[in-house]
């Protein structure tokens, strides 16, 4: 009976081997793909303020369904925004390409550090739209927390904090301040990356930083007061007082 039943199902078993590598290659689609900590996104956002340059790389994962060709293939993405405007926020990559043989690519956003992200942030949104190499086949895809958009990725971008630095330590440096923050890594020459990173950032490192700042800012008080120039990033821009470091 088993050898029976293998025989009978040996015609229907070739048949789906001849037929679905056919049918699949007939199945060309793109999407996002982005994911974060294993869990999916349609959106990111990004700060400059651990940044040193006056640019930065958002990689965009965008995943083909369907058989890789032997040829490169345009992907149509569109970009919109209520705040950002091409070249004086950001810099779109010359071509959106699938290259050969691949079945994925990355779409590298450059973003522009302006002066108005200090106090506003700025978003755009890509959007894949079908052209005569792929469909718009996923829409979504589900996750424990609800669906994901597979054709739109919204990217925010400022130039603020959203809070202290994992390294900040209040006893020495006092309470944290983006005007402190940039004071400190412009007199000291400090990469602003090096506050995330205990390593870099230990407790010896912020004595140091405070003893240096707090002499620095003294120097400058004294300019101050006698008329001469000073540097004005001294003053609070809040609060119009001299800032201070430690408790």
């Amino acid at each position: 009976m088993k050898r029976f039943l293998l025989i009978s199902l040996l015609p229907l078993l070739i048949g789906c081997n001849e037929s679905l590598p056919k049918n699949f290659d007939e199945i060309m689609g793109i999407y996002f793909y982005m994911r974060s900590a294993g869990t999916l996104r349609d959106s990111s956002s990004v700060t400059f303020v651990y940044e040193s340059g006056k640019e930065m790389i958002v990689p965009i994962n965008i995943q083909l369904i369907g058989r890789p060709v032997d040829e490169d293939r345009p992907v149509n993405i569109a970009v919109s925004s209520e705040n950002a405007l091409e070249y004086q926020d950001y810099i779109l990559p010359e071509n959106a390409v699938l290259p050969a043989g691949e079945a994925s690519f990355t779409y590298q956003l450059r973003l522009l550090r302006t002066a108005a992200l200090k106090t506003q942030s700025k978003s755009l949104v890509l959007e894949i739209l079908p052209n005569e190499h792929f469909d718009l086949l996923i829409t979504y895809l589900e996750q424990s927390g609800g669906p994901v958009d597979c054709l739109r990725y919204k990217v925010i971008f400022s130039d603020m904090f959203t809070e202290a630095p994992a390294a900040w330590e209040e006893n020495i440096l006092g309470e944290f301040s983006q005007q402190k923050f940039e004071l400190i890594c412009r007199v000291l020459n400090i990469n602003p990356a090096d506050f995330n990173d205990p390593q870099k950032m230990t407790l010896a490192m912020q004595v140091y930083i405070y003893s240096e700042m707090t002499e620095y800012i003294a120097a400058e008080l004294a300019k101050m007061q006698n008329g001469e120039a000073y540097d004005e990033d001294i003053i609070d821009i809040e609060t119009g007082e001299v800032l201070s470091f430690g408790r």
